[in-house]
């Protein structure tokens, strides 16, 4: 273990989120460290394979604030994740109230990216994590927040299936860069600060990859590690129509995209590697999301 991390507290972490695909790994990342896990659950039947790996069920919903308070009790800390809605504020507000009143000791939010909440009114999903960031910031709570740039794992997934179709990539986002981040390193940045009993950061942590890359160079290094030609082409047209009544999501989606394009989600921070004492993963390093995509 970490001499960082404290794995000797009884008391369990829970995970809000703790099913979904960072949530997964969070609860991982804890249970690797020695912690007891709980994780807040809608279904408990959802959730059954984290109860076989020894993880406590919480049955409850951030819709209803009523079901929070005891999955809240007596924990050492809690990790706030939800997924984007148009009641992400509102929803993350009732966990964020629970908390205080169970008086956690320590709350880490999973909030947008950094580009995404500022400027205000440049994206729906930015100006609600925002204003639960702000409700955080008046709670008293001790927190941190962690801003995390685009995930490879989310946003290049599409890539999976263009390379088992031939070898040329279409779509990204013209010529701009984005400094990726693999997920996984999101997830161990939430446990250090979960765990670290070092003081809590007072300035949000905007995390990134270690580079910024564009898709004609993500084509390039595609290319390098499948000894074939690989290629991007921008897309000139859409193949698909927008749909005449785009979901809430979908019009969030359309938010990333049009500003990913403008090149807002190519700066490179160090936090990952201040964080947790190492260098972000690359894209195409050992273990890399680029080389899974090969072998998948």
């Amino acid at each position: 273990m970490s001499p960082q991390l404290r794995g000797d507290d009884p008391r369990p972490v829970l995970v809000g989120g703790g099913s979904g695909r960072l949530g997964r790994l969070v609860v991982a990342g804890l249970l690797a460290q020695g912690v007891r896990v709980r994780v807040l659950s809608r279904q408990s039947t959802l959730a059954a394979h984290l109860a076989q790996a020894g993880v406590e069920l919480s049955q409850g919903e951030l819709a209803e604030p009523g079901t929070l308070q005891r999955a809240l009790s007596g924990v050492r800390a809690a990790f706030l994740l939800s997924p984007i809605s148009p009641d992400l504020a509102l929803h993350q507000g009732h966990f964020v109230q629970a908390a205080r009143l169970a008086g956690v000791p320590r709350l880490v939010k999973l909030s947008g990216s950094a580009w995404t909440l500022s400027p205000p009114g440049r994206t729906w999903s930015g100006d609600a994590h925002r204003q639960v960031e702000q409700t955080l910031a008046d709670s008293g709570l001790p927190h941190a927040v962690l801003r995390p740039n685009a995930w490879a794992q989310v946003v290049l997934a599409p890539l999976a299936a263009a390379l088992r179709a031939g070898e040329v990539l279409g779509g990204g986002f013209g010529p701009a860069q984005v400094s990726y981040i693999d997920i996984r390193d999101i997830a161990d940045v939430a446990v250090h600060t979960l765990l670290s009993p070092g003081p809590l950061p007072a300035a949000p942590l905007e995390l990134t990859g270690p580079e910024a890359l564009s898709h004609a160079e993500l084509a390039q290094r595609l290319s390098a590690l499948a000894g074939r030609p690989i290629r991007w082409q921008a897309t000139t047209t859409t193949t698909t129509p927008a749909p005449e009544n785009p979901s809430y999501l979908q019009q969030v989606h359309a938010q990333f995209h049009h500003w990913i394009s403008t090149g807002v989600a190519a700066p490179v921070t160090d936090t990952v590697a201040q964080t947790l004492g190492r260098p972000a993963r690359r894209l195409d390093g050992p273990g890399g999301f680029l080389r899974e995509l090969l072998v998948n």
